[in-house]
This record gives structure tokens, C-alpha cells and sequence, in this order.
């Protein structure tokens, strides 16, 4: 009478699953990595989203022959050269522009401020979600370039 063995033995079963143990104990922190570099490089680009709104606010305003200050003072300029001072979210209806252009959610850009000159962002700053990030020389950085 010949025996009918169907199935695998406990000890293949177990070898499996160790085998199966150790690929993921291989692969999850790389994907982990994949995924912190993906949001990093998500924040750089909205970072740089509302810079690009910032600069369009700075050149609509000389296009209407204004500078705006922290204070949301609004002083006539004729001159690009003229065109020096700061942006930031709390420059009144000017911050509210760059965050309606930039389509950003206000609670994820909690802040931002930027240094223009001759009608140019020089440097500045964006918080998304507590973390800061600096534009220095038109990269952006996590670590403050000027402490």
C-alpha cells in the first residue's frame, strides 16, 4: 500500500517563513527611506512653489508702481532698483496673495519671509509642517546658511 503525502513538512514551512523574515528585515528600512526622501523632496518643491508665488506678488507690485514692507506699508517706487525690502506671510493682503497663488494649504506653510532686491528674491524662508527651509543662493537647504 503506497502512503499519499500531500503537503510540506513543518520544518519547510518554518525555513519558508524565516526566509520570508529576513528579506523583509532587508527591505523595510530601505523602503522607509524611499518614502522620508519622497516627502523631503515634496516639501523642497513647495517650498520653491511658494517662492515662485512670492516673486510673482514682488513683480506684480512694481508693475503697479508699489514696495511693501512686514507692516504691509506700501511706498511708490519708479525704479527696479528702488524695489528692496521683505515678504512674509504676515504682509497682510500680499501674504495672502503669494498663499492663494501657490495653492498651499495655510496649515501646512505655517510661515515664510523673503529678502528682495532690485525686484529679485535674494534669500528667505518657508516652515512646512515645523520644519524650516532656507533658500540660500537659489538652492534649498534645511540648515540655516546664515546662523
Amino acid at each position: 500500500m503506497k502512503k499519499n503525502n500531500k503537503g510540506f513538512t513543518l520544518v519547510e514551512l518554518i525555513v519558508v517563513l524565516v526566509i520570508l523574515a529576513i528579506l523583509a528585515a532587508i527591505l523595510v528600512p530601505t523602503l522607509l527611506g524611499y518614502i522620508d526622501r519622497a516627502r523631503s523632496e515634496k516639501d523642497y518643491s513647495t517650498a520653491q512653489t511658494v517662492r515662485v508665488a512670492a516673486q510673482a506678488v514682488i513683480d506684480q507690485a512694481y508693475g503697479d508702481g508699489y514696495k511693501t514692507d512686514n507692516a504691509n506699508t506700501l511706498t511708490a517706487v519708479t525704479k527696479i532698483s528702488e524695489m528692496e525690502g521683505k515678504m512674509a506671510n504676515t504682509t497682510g493682503t500680499y501674504g495672502d496673495i503669494v498663499y492663494t497663488l501657490s495653492g498651499v494649504n495655510k496649515t501646512d506653510v505655517t510661515a515664510f519671509t523673503f529678502d528682495y532686491s532690485g525686484g529679485i528674491i535674494t534669500g528667505g524662508n518657508v516652515t512646512i509642517k515645523g520644519h524650516v527651509y532656507y533658500l540660500n543662493n537659489g538652492a534649498w537647504q534645511t540648515t540655516n546658511p546664515n546662523p
